[in-house]
């Protein structure tokens, strides 16, 4: 059964302008299912998106094709497995877009799945030359362990010593919400600052500022309250939450078995060396009453020679 449609502006007779909203956000775009209903459905937002983070101009973006589309509504399974956004840009360029705002401290090996698979779209008997450029753009709501602090970082595979570059088709970026305040004057130019100001907004005043500098952010804020005012989506998003929540919980919980159950071997460890311990101690302690019983046999032996010995002495 198909899904009814997104309302639009047009046909929202619930519609509040921009100006007139106030307080805090249900949900804000960090949630990668609104994240990835609005960007799929709206293509002006998805085009603007796209130009900051490729630094290209709106006119060079002539194709965008969404390869992973959700009908809204819909519930996403094995969330783990599932990228947010998957296109191909141009017919010439494989490009993923992934929020994720909780740290599991697998990204690094979980993107580069994510860009591995994208990247394996050559089929039978095709020319390995004829593969895309593929990109794999993470936003994160934290940074990663063990890199430099930075708001917009580029990985590519590269020589150590001479930095000489194996391929441009296969890339890595991350743009780190919470280093917004570390963004250049390009990022700047960009707009990647206010992007990640308006990823972060929990309340409709921080859009209200965001579409003072640029009027591209009234049509997000007013693509995400068509959303959040639409009851079978923000009943899919709180559907879509709770079950990552338990997700969440059961993990947790399947952790805290896990660290109980190595307490517990700890501890059986301990024992059970404690006890061979003792049972070494016991041999050396019987080892040692042998040895003393020897000793005290000896000295008995040598007194009653000595005394033999006093006696014929003490005779002749």
């Amino acid at each position: 059964m198909s899904q009814p449609p997104l309302a639009t502006l047009q046909t929202a007779s619930f519609f509040v302008p921009l100006k007139n909203r106030t307080g805090k956000l249900a949900y804000s775009l960090t949630n990668d299912y609104l994240f990835k209903v609005i960007l799929q459905n709206n293509e002006d937002i998805l085009r603007a998106l796209l130009g900051s983070l490729l630094g290209l101009p709106q006119e060079s973006i002539q194709s965008v094709i969404i390869m992973n589309t959700i009908d809204p509504g819909a519930t996403i399974h094995n969330k783990e497995t599932i990228l947010d956004i998957k296109l191909v840009l141009n017919h010439q360029q494989v490009l993923n877009l992934e929020m994720q705002v909780k740290n599991e401290y697998n990204w690094p090996e979980r993107s580069l799945t994510y860009l591995c698979r994208s990247f394996d779209q050559i089929q039978k008997g095709r020319n390995y030359g004829t593969a895309f450029p593929t990109h794999h753009i993470s936003i994160l709501g934290f940074s990663l362990n063990g890199t430099p602090k930075q708001f917009y970082s580029h990985y590519c595979m590269m020589e150590q010593r001479t930095h000489h570059i194996y391929t441009d088709k296969f890339r890595l970026s991350v743009l780190d919400l919470t280093q917004a305040a570390l963004a250049t004057e390009p990022d700047r130019q960009l707009g990647l600052d206010l992007w990640a100001t308006a990823f972060r907004a929990t309340n409709w005043e921080e859009f209200q500022m965001l579409a003072e500098k640029d009027p591209l952010f009234e049509k997000v804020s007013d693509a995400l309250y068509i959303v959040l005012e639409n009851k079978m989506l923000a009943d899919q998003i709180r559907r879509q939450w709770e079950a990552e929540a338990d997700e969440k919980r059961r993990k947790e919980n399947e952790q805290r078995l896990i660290r109980k159950q190595k307490r517990m071997e700890a501890e059986q460890k301990r024992m059970k060396e404690d006890k061979v311990r003792m049972q070494e101690d016991k041999m050396r302690m019987q080892e040692d009453k042998v040895r003393m019983e020897a000793e005290i046999n000896s000295l008995r032996l040598e007194l009653a020679k000595a005394k033999s010995a006093l006696a014929e002495n003490a005779q002749n």
